[in-house]
């Protein structure tokens, strides 16, 4: 019983070393999976414009409040986005701020500022850098009152 304990115990402990050994020299087979594993073409990331948008709307005392996020490809691109900012949440201000309250209740109307948001922007972009990454503008919240 003895014989077969220690010959257990020897057996395990190869297999203990085979498989450190295997670790530290790294075998083809793991390295593969981490090249699978990962992404094969740019990040993807949301940016969301902070603060949220509130925008006096024509007439009185009517404002919309919005989260407004963008849709960027590629950590550069998102970069250089980011360094736009204040110039961008500017743009947006402009933009909301020349609707009627009684339209923006309207869902078409929403998605035709929601496109128009991103026309405005990307024209930004283009003049002042360039427009490349920016896939998409969305309205997270959005609420009129």
């Amino acid at each position: 019983m003895r014989i077969f304990s220690t010959g257990t115990l020897v057996l395990a402990l190869m297999f203990n070393a085979i498989a450190c050994v295997a670790e530290e020299h790294g075998s083809g087979k793991g390295e593969e999976s981490k090249k699978e594993g990962e992404p094969t073409g740019p990040v993807i990331e949301y940016l969301l414009i902070e603060p949220p948008l509130v925008v006096n709307l024509q007439g009185k005392r009517r404002y919309v409040r919005a989260d407004v996020q963008l849709l960027v490809e590629g950590q550069e691109n998102l970069d250089r986005i980011k360094t736009h900012l204040p110039a961008l949440r500017h743009t947006l201000i402009m933009l909301f701020g020349d609707h009627d309250p009684a339209t923006l209740v309207n869902v078409e109307e929403r998605e035709k500022l929601r496109k128009d948001a991103m026309t405005a922007i990307k024209g930004f972009l283009d003049q002042y850098s360039n427009s490349q990454g920016l896939k998409d503008v969305f309205f997270s919240s959005f609420l009129v009152q």
